[in-house]
């Protein structure tokens, strides 16, 4: 399970505290998803928030199922409690063949941490309410978990390294909300990336949450806001990412 301190001396200006700095430029707050989007113009958040398009997918529900399934057990008082709740889960969402293998991996190893952070006397907040309006982003951003003030982010990995720059963008989303919200630095935040082929492999990414981290989240930040603010077409990229849920939309 993570031991480190959210806040161990990385030197960075551009702290959440700091609203004249990092505060709202636009009147739209975007999500932290529509910051975070696979699309590297943002046609993603401007399909989904301008065009109110809708998209379903077996990787969306297998993904949603999947942080779902890792959750559980950090909200239930017991073990036995979580074991209950996965399988009133599987029986609700209908989980079937792979999904339930995945779902089932991805629960058993979550048992594990939960019952260690217990053990240890380690704080873990499930997907808290942290305000995000002071930092430009929707009223709340939740984090999939908080360790004490440091924030984990679960993501469903596919295979290379191109969903870690998007997650690195989260935790420094995360990263800033926290600190307006409690005025305590954040200077780390870890990613967990589940990989389900034959086994279950969890790829834990440490995020050092600098200047750099956090100017590289507000420009996007900012860029996002302009498209849903004054409905701006972003174009269509040079090619899309193969994990975007708009590919058929968009036709690249």
């Amino acid at each position: 399970m993570i031991r480190s301190s959210a806040g161990d001396g990385v030197y960075a200006e551009l702290r959440g505290w700091k609203w004249d700095v990092v505060g709202p430029r636009y009147a739209a707050r975007p999500t932290l998803s529509d910051v975070t989007g696979v699309c590297p113009v943002g046609r993603d958040t401007y399909l989904r928030r301008v065009l109110n398009t809708r998209v379903n997918g077996g990787l969306l529900r297998l993904g949603a199922l999947v942080h779902e399934a890792f959750l559980l057990p950090f909200k239930a008082h017991r073990v036995g409690d979580a074991y209950r709740m996965f399988n009133y889960l599987l029986k609700r969402v209908g989980a079937r063949g792979n999904e339930i293998r995945v779902m089932n991996a991805v629960f058993e190893k979550a048992v594990e941490f939960s019952a260690a952070a217990r053990v240890d006397g380690i704080p873990v907040a499930v997907e808290p309410n942290v305000p995000g309006g002071p930092v430009g982003l929707s009223d709340y951003v939740r984090p999939d978990l908080l360790v004490g003030i440091m924030p984990v982010d679960l993501v469903l990995a596919g295979h290379g390294d191109r969903w870690i720059a998007r997650k690195e963008l989260a935790i420094a989303g995360y990263a800033l909300a926290v600190e307006a919200w409690t005025g305590n630095p954040v200077d780390y935040g870890v990613v967990a990336g589940l990989r389900v082929n034959d086994e279950l492999k969890i790829v834990w990414r440490l995020v050092r949450v600098d200047d750099h981290l956090r100017t590289r989240f507000l420009e996007r930040r900012d860029a996002v806001a302009r498209i849903i603010e004054y409905r701006s077409y972003p174009g269509l990229p040079e090619a899309c990412p193969a994990g975007c849920a708009f590919r058929e939309v968009c036709g690249v």
